[in-house]
């Protein structure tokens, strides 16, 4: 039996601008590989506060993790409980738990329309631990990820969630894909975060990645602006999404990494070569799109010495960031770009 390819397959970030459900699936499902939709116009679907819903001492109001509640200690206690079962004692019955029916509008109505349309592949998305860690605070307004207690905390929680979510999509897919959003890594090392390191960040990876690897998921990551590169190539991640439209330069000043990555086995890069800011998709034509590609390839193929052929076996194509912000009118023009240059490469 022959299995399909993930190279030169499309797929998108996760966020869509629209509140209607059945227009946000309908767009999921056009793309390669369908990711379940973010709707970030409602608060508790946006990018920071969509997944920690039930975390321990979480106030939505506040925006804040209460810990000094006889309630966060219950809470806290269960998700360890949890991790340990599921995680070390392979209680996989447990996982379908983790999910609430109410964290999003469209993961239960996207795995209904999956189950007719026997998807090969299937993509979920968490926001990753170091943007959780960064942006969550504590009701001494102290950030979740200088805390080590509370850090380790997060890292679990967010494990159980990612499992959980693979594990619903495993059952309507041979090969599942869950990224993490990790946009906060845009401000690496920057003076609030100059005693966070490296080796820091590739552990907190790690320890996520991992987990998912062993259970059979393939593991990418997406940061929508420049970061140090190095340290996601350098990781255990298995795709590494960037947006190639705006920072293709800034990416390509770590070749050296580039092409040490590549050299693995099933290791892909995913090209956010379509704009998702309104001004430049407005504007934007298909001939930019397909020539701007042309000449990273070019590039990418003269500085790693890896040709170009094998190099498109190891390209995805998305948008450049999620689309949560976009007019919905433009939309349906990054799937129509998206499809010309995959089409001029398919051929």
């Amino acid at each position: 039996m022959s299995y399909p390819e993930l190279y030169l397959k499309t797929t998108h970030i996760g966020s869509l601008p629209f509140t209607d459900v059945t227009k946000a699936l309908d767009i999921a499902f056009r793309f390669d590989i369908p990711a379940w939709p973010q709707l970030p116009k409602f608060k508790e679907e946006g990018m920071l506060w969509q997944f920690v819903y039930d975390f321990p001492g979480f106030d939505l109001e506040k925006e804040r993790v209460i810990t000094n509640t006889p309630s966060f200690e219950e809470s806290l206690l269960k998700v360890y409980e949890n991790y340990v079962e599921i995680t070390e004692n392979n209680n996989l019955f447990l996982l379908k738990e983790q999910l609430k029916t109410n964290f999003s509008r469209t993961f239960f109505p996207f795995l209904e329309k999956a189950k007719t349309l026997n998807p090969f592949f299937l993509k979920g998305q968490i926001t990753g631990p170091f943007t959780l860690g960064i942006s969550l605070k504590n009701e001494k307004e102290e950030s979740l990820i200088f805390k080590d207690d509370l850090r380790d905390l997060l890292l679990r929680y967010l494990i159980l969630k990612a499992l959980s979510q693979g594990y619903y999509l495993k059952d309507l897919a041979e090969k599942v894909i869950i990224f993490l959003d990790e946009p906060g890594l845009s401000g690496f090392g920057s003076s609030t975060y100059i005693s966070l390191s490296k080796e820091f960040v590739l552990e907190l990876l790690k320890e996520i990645t991992g987990i998912l690897k062993k259970h059979g998921f393939i593991v990418g990551i997406h940061v929508c602006a420049n970061t140090s590169w190095d340290i996601l190539l350098d990781s255990e991640i298995d795709i590494v999404n960037f947006d190639s439209f705006s920072f293709f330069e800034k990416f390509i000043i770590y070749v050296d990494k580039i092409e040490e990555f590549l050299t693995k086995p099933e290791k892909y890069l995913a090209f956010g070569a379509v704009p998702t800011t309104s001004s430049f998709l407005e504007k934007v034509e298909k001939e930019e799109i397909i020539e701007g590609f042309k000449k990273q390839l070019s590039l990418l193929a003269e500085k790693t010495s890896i040709k170009k052929e094998i190099l498109l076996h190891r390209i995805l194509f998305t948008p450049a960031c999620g689309m949560g912000s976009l007019p919905e009118e433009l939309v349906e023009k990054v799937l129509i770009l998206l499809k010309e240059l995959q089409k001029n490469f398919q051929d």
